[in-house]
């Protein structure tokens, strides 16, 4: 059956789409940085815990991680698949970035999803986090997002989420940029590099590879959302 583009969801996709660009322009602009600088920091967490969720998924265990302010991070972790592991923070980052928005637009309200958020970054970084300044910015995160999921207008509250799982979604470009563009005068080791190590082929063919997955699970995800006719209507109350 030939699926057709809901009209009154094609400004809602033109919006997202321009939302996409802006975050990636704003990326690479230092001093303006700081307008995307919490949804990034969200990122880093999201980015180092997909790297111990691979681990205990993989027979290891997830022992530790950092969190700091210029947004690297580093996990540590025993055991595991080495090369599922080091590959997991860029494509763990993609998969929840799609499912969360996934899951937003068509099943699951802002205000519940952004409170389950809130919880659950501030557990895991009393669990995880073994460094001050990860634990102070995990713990103000979690609480902006219940605070979000209490106070907020749900329309407030649906872009809120958009733009978190959009920051998500984009971490493969993220690494692109990371690799070619590196900051002067530092030399950053990234998992690319230590993928490269592992398997000896370039760091560059790994972050490609992030690359082309990231665009073909959002184009996917977008036809999900949006190009399918036969979707149910969304309907996003305020939990009471």
């Amino acid at each position: 059956m030939t699926t057709t583009t809901n009209r009154q969801s094609r400004p809602q996709l033109l919006i997202l789409l321009l939302l996409s660009a802006l975050i990636l322009g704003l990326w690479q602009v230092p001093w303006l940085g700081w307008l995307v600088f919490p949804f990034r920091l969200f990122g880093t967490f999201v980015h180092e815990l997909s790297h111990g969720l691979a681990a205990v998924l993989t027979g290891g265990d997830f022992v530790r991680f950092t969190v700091h302010p210029d947004l690297s991070g580093r996990a540590w972790s025993t055991g595991g698949v080495r090369i599922i592991v080091a590959s997991a923070g860029y494509v763990g980052s993609v998969l929840f970035g799609a499912g969360l928005l996934l899951g937003h637009l068509r099943r699951w309200s802002a205000p519940r999803l952004l409170l389950v958020l809130g919880l659950a970054l501030g557990s895991l970084c009393l669990l995880f986090v073994r460094n001050g300044f990860g634990i102070l910015a995990g713990l103000l995160l979690a609480s902006a997002l219940i605070l979000a999921a209490a106070k907020w207008s749900v329309p407030a509250q649906d872009w809120l989420l958009r733009v978190l799982a959009l920051q998500l979604l984009l971490d493969g470009y993220n690494s692109l940029f990371t690799v070619l563009l590196p900051t002067t005068g530092t030399i950053a080791h990234t998992d690319a590099d230590t993928l490269a190590e592992i398997t000896h082929l370039p760091a560059f063919f790994w972050v490609a590879l992030w690359l082309a997955f990231s665009t073909i699970l959002a184009w996917r995800l977008l036809r999900l959302a949006w190009i399918n006719p036969s979707a149910p209507p969304i309907d996003h109350p305020r939990d009471p």
